[in-house]
């Protein structure tokens, strides 16, 4: 390596570096992104599980009521 290239290689190294900063933070927040709209995903379907275990519930509460009658 002659010094006309180190000349160029310094500089252009040095540029470099700020630049993957940038890509690796960028990479960063994309994935916090992701995992943060998972995390809301599953919120939604554990709701959505609660509300259906309730919906079963008062099927089951009601299927009881109606068997009373039927037993009456």
């Amino acid at each position: 390596m002659d010094a006309g290239s180190i000349g160029v290689f310094i500089p252009f190294a040095a540029l470099s570096i700020p630049i993957i900063a940038i890509i690796f933070s960028h990479k960063r927040k994309s994935q916090d992104f992701k995992i943060r709209e998972l995390e809301l995903k599953k919120e939604l379907l554990e709701l959505e599980i609660k509300k259906q275990d309730s919906r079963i519930k008062m099927l089951e509460a009601e299927n009881r009521n109606l068997d009373k009658i039927i037993n009456e």
